[in-house]
C-alpha cells in the first residue's frame, strides 16, 4: 500500500501514513502503542485538525499522500477524495456513514468501512439515562442546588408508561431489558416489515407509536428517507406531555418543529445528545430551554466501549494495510 518509486526506478518503502481523526483511539495508549509497533506515520491527528480551523486547501494537501484515513463524524467527500491519491481505506468510527461519500470512495478505489455495533451497549445506557434525566428533571434540580435553592421538582414516573423505539437495530434491542426493568410497555417501529417475534414488545406504524408513547427514543440511521422523519406533522401527534430522545442523528428531527412543540407544551421535555450543526450555535433554539438535557454527542463514549473500539480501530487498520479483510469486532 506504501511504496515510492525514486529516479532508479527501484521501489523502496515508506512508513504507511494514516490521518487519525479519532479521539477515542488516540486517547487509548495501548493502541497507539499498536499503531507505533505497526511502524506507521501519523501525518495529523484530531489536534493539527482542528488547527487548520476549516482551511480545506491545507488539508488536501495533508491528504495528498496519506494511505489510511480514521475519521469520526469529519466529513469524507468527493473533493478530498480527489485530493488523497494514496489513499485507500477509509475507517469510520462509529455507527453510520452518512459523512462519508461511498459511491466517490468506490470510484477512487477507496474501501470504506465502519466499527458498526461496538458502541451499540455505552449509547443504549446513555440513551435511557438521557431519558431518565428528562422525566425526573435532574438537570433542572441539579441547577437549582448549585445556585444554592432548596426547589423540589415533581417529575414524570416511568413504571406504568409506555416506551416507543422508533428505530429497533442493535441500540434499541438493547433498550428493551432497560425499559421492562423500570415495569415500562414498548412498542417499536421499525422500517423493515419482516417477520417480528420479541416477546413483550409490539411492532406498529410510526403515526400510532407516537400518539400511544409516553417516552419516545430516536434508532435510525440518516438517510433520504429518515431525514427530518420527525416534523411538525409527527410532534403534533404525539401523546401530550411526552419525552423525546434523540441519540441517533441531528437531522432525523426537525429542530424547529421540536422548539415549536416545546414551546406549546405538546411535548413535555426532550433530551438530544445529537444535532443538526455540531456543535450548535449560539443562538440554537434548543440551547435556552429548561425543559430540553443537552449533550454533546457523548452517548458511544463509555470508558470499556472506547477500549473495545480503539483495539478494533487498530485491528482494522493493521488488516487494512495488510491488504486483508479485517476480522469482525468481537
Amino acid at each position: 500500500m506504501a511504496a515510492d518509486h525514486p529516479a532508479d526506478g527501484e521501489p523502496t518503502k515508506r512508513p504507511a501514513r494514516v490521518a487519525l481523526l479519532s479521539r477515542i483511539v488516540a486517547a487509548s495508549a495501548p493502541a497507539m502503542e499498536r499503531l507505533r509497533a505497526l511502524g506507521v506515520d501519523i501525518a495529523i491527528d484530531l489536534p493539527g485538525h482542528q488547527a487548520l480551523g476549516g482551511d480545506v486547501e491545507r488539508w488536501h494537501k495533508v491528504m495528498s499522500d496519506v494511505d489510511v484515513l480514521v475519521v469520526g463524524l469529519q466529513p469524507v467527500d468527493r473533493a478530498l477524495l480527489a485530493a488523497a491519491p494514496r489513499l485507500r481505506y477509509v475507517l469510520r468510527i462509529g455507527t453510520g456513514l452518512d459523512n462519508v461519500d461511498v459511491e466517490a470512495a468506490a470510484e477512487h478505489g477507496v474501501r470504506v468501512e465502519a466499527l458498526a455495533g461496538l458502541n451499540a451497549a455505552a449509547v443504549a445506557e446513555y440513551a435511557f439515562g438521557l431519558l431518565m434525566a428528562a422525566a425526573r428533571r435532574i438537570p433542572e434540580a441539579d441547577a437549582s442546588m448549585r445556585a444554592g435553592q432548596w426547589t423540589r421538582l415533581p417529575g414524570r414516573h416511568l413504571g406504568g408508561r409506555t416506551l416507543g423505539l422508533v428505530g429497533y437495530g442493535e441500540i434499541g434491542r438493547r433498550l428493551v431489558p432497560m425499559a421492562r426493568g423500570f415495569g415500562m410497555r414498548v412498542l417499536v417501529h421499525r422500517r423493515s416489515g419482516g417477520p417480528f417475534a420479541e416477546p413483550g414488545v409490539r411492532p406498529v406504524p410510526l403515526d400510532e407509536l407516537l400518539a400511544a408513547s409516553d417516552y419516545v427514543s430516536l434508532h435510525v440511521p440518516l438517510t433520504a428517507g429518515t431525514r427530518h422523519l420527525i416534523g411538525a406533522r409527527e410532534l403534533a401527534l404525539v401523546k401530550p406531555g411526552a419525552v423525546l430522545v434523540n441519540t441517533a442523528r441531528g437531522e432525523v428531527v426537525d429542530e424547529r418543529a421540536l422548539a415549536a412543540a416545546l414551546d406549546s407544551g405538546r411535548l413535555g421535555a426532550a433530551a438530544l445528545d445529537v444535532f443538526g450543526q455540531e456543535p450548535p450555535h449560539p443562538g440554537h433554539p434548543l440551547l435556552a430551554r429548561r425543559n430540553v438535557v443537552l449533550s454533546p454527542h457523548n452517548g458511544g463514549y463509555s470508558d470499556l466501549v472506547m477500549e473495545e473500539t480503539a483495539a478494533a480501530a487498530v485491528d482494522a487498520i493493521a488488516a487494512a494495510l495488510a491488504g486483508a479483510a479485517p476480522a469482525p469486532p468481537p
